[in-house]
């Protein structure tokens, strides 16, 4: 039987070059003479990624299975907290691993994707920005290097992973080409000229990129974007789309100017994670896009990271032998009690998790729907967040009708919510999903009949 599309199919969703749409130019205001000088980016004194279409605003966000933030309180002089920016130790490399295991499921054949990602690593000492010592390996995986970039230099493992995204898609690209890894962060990659070759590979650019954060909150030489001052900003390397005037709040958001200095327009903040016109940039607004998505808040407006878990109501679960074990899942409970009192085919077997219902199918703060189809073929119904699955089924599988989002669940996890694990069974040919811990590791022992893909959404403790 042909399997769903799923997170095992291969989506092969460009990360191409963004087409800019014509538009009225910004006009620039003047600079207050008291002012520093801002360096040009194009001279590398940035050291940083000025480059304007970090990861394809648009498709970047639907091979991430995203759903687009307002940024109608996007705040362009508090892109992220100092706390956020500057405590490492938020994941541990095992954590960062199963993060990037659940983004990509199945790569590309023929290529590696970030979860797999190996290379010989080079020890580098204690220094004026890093403290800790950075101690090399024969072969070292992705998310051991960005743990130790992180402790190395007192850098947010959440931030590295954001900006390895923002800068080439790395975190969810599923046929990633060397070409990424080389200039993984963007690091020493100014406009209008070619990366320095000394910095160019996996490991130099998670370590230098996190080594430059730290420095620009330490350098006094970065001082043209004082905290508490005005500074002007520029929307776009076209000096004509022109400047705004944004007042830095911390040394964090200074840093990540340093690191890609513009700022985005109107038209790149209506855009969520799509193109706006031909004076936006992308990169600082994709920094607070993600790291609300994945992790919650940044402090520059966004959803929240913890939905309410008293909202949360019961998701009945039901088991049909007359359909070759397939499962069902509603949160609606007319639904779920017509099912009890009329169909037979159906066993109730109890609340299978707990979820926050959709209003006309939108979801509330810190939560995202969760979409539902019905296959006649397969006798049975599939749920996935991923709008980018949930598009390709939506829009080229036939034998799959879509239902709408049958509930929401958390954006990520926190101290209020669970993993809800997912099952696939090339026998019979349906999907599982289940939140009880005990019961998904009974069926990675004992049944080969099911092969597990990872945690498909969280629900409410």
């Amino acid at each position: 039987m042909p399997r769903l599309p799923a997170l095992r199919s291969k989506l092969a969703l460009a990360l191409g070059v963004i087409g800019l749409a014509a538009a009225a130019l910004v006009p620039s205001t003047a600079v207050a003479d008291d002012a520093p000088a801002i360096p040009a980016p194009e001279t590398g004194d940035y050291l940083g990624s000025t480059t304007i279409d970090e990861a394809d605003p648009g498709q970047a966000s639907e091979s991430a299975g995203m759903q687009a933030i307002s940024l109608k309180n996007f705040q362009p002089g508090n892109l992220i907290s100092d706390k956020l920016m500057y405590t490492s130790g938020t994941m541990t490399a095992a954590q960062i691993q199963a993060f990037l295991d659940n983004k990509v499921p199945s790569c590309q054949k023929g290529y590696t994707c970030l979860k797999d990602f190996t290379q010989k690593t080079a020890t580098k000492a204690p220094n004026s920005y890093c403290s800790g010592t950075y101690t090399g390996s024969a072969k070292e995986s992705a998310a051991s290097i960005i743990s130790k970039s992180a402790k190395a230099c007192g850098i947010s493992e959440k931030v590295l992973l954001v900006i390895l995204q923002k800068e080439q898609g790395l975190v969810t690209h599923t046929w990633p080409s060397d070409f990424r890894y080389d200039k993984a962060m963007g690091f020493a990659c100014p406009d209008n000229a070619a990366c320095d070759p000394q910095f160019l590979g996996f490991q130099n650019q998670v370590y230098m990129a996190a080594k430059q954060l730290r420095r620009y909150s330490i350098d006094p030489t970065f001082n043209w974007y004082p905290v508490g001052k005005e500074s002007r900003v520029k929307y776009h390397p076209n000096s004509a789309c022109g400047t705004t005037g944004v007042t830095i709040q911390n040394k964090a958001t200074a840093a990540l100017y340093y690191y890609t200095p513009y700022v985005p327009n109107k038209a790149a903040l209506a855009a969520g994670y799509g193109t706006g016109d031909s004076c936006s940039s992308y990169g600082n607004r994709n920094f607070v896009n993600y790291y609300t998505d994945w992790f919650g808040g940044s402090g520059s407006g966004g959803a929240s990271n913890t939905p309410n878990p008293n909202d949360a109501k019961p998701v009945a679960r039901f088991w049909s032998s007359a359909f070759d074990n397939a499962h069902f899942y509603t949160l609606n409970a007319a639904e779920a009690d017509k099912i009890k009192r009329t169909d037979d085919n159906w066993a109730y077997e109890g609340t299978g998790f707990r979820a926050w219902s959709a209003a006309n199918g939108s979801c509330g703060a810190g939560t995202i729907p969760v979409y539902r189809f019905w296959s006649s073929k397969f006798e049975s119904h599939f749920y996935t967040t991923n709008q980018a699955e949930m598009k390709k089924v939506r829009e080229t599988d036939r034998n799959w009708s879509y239902e709408g989002a049958a509930f929401c669940t958390a954006r990520t996890s926190s101290s209020s919510t669970t993993p809800v694990y997912r099952f696939w069974s090339d026998k019979f040919g349906k999907h599982f999903y289940t939140s009880n811990s005990a019961e998904a590791d009974n069926i990675k022992r004992t049944d080969k009949n099911w092969s597990y893909e990872g945690i498909a959404f969280y629900s409410a403790k």
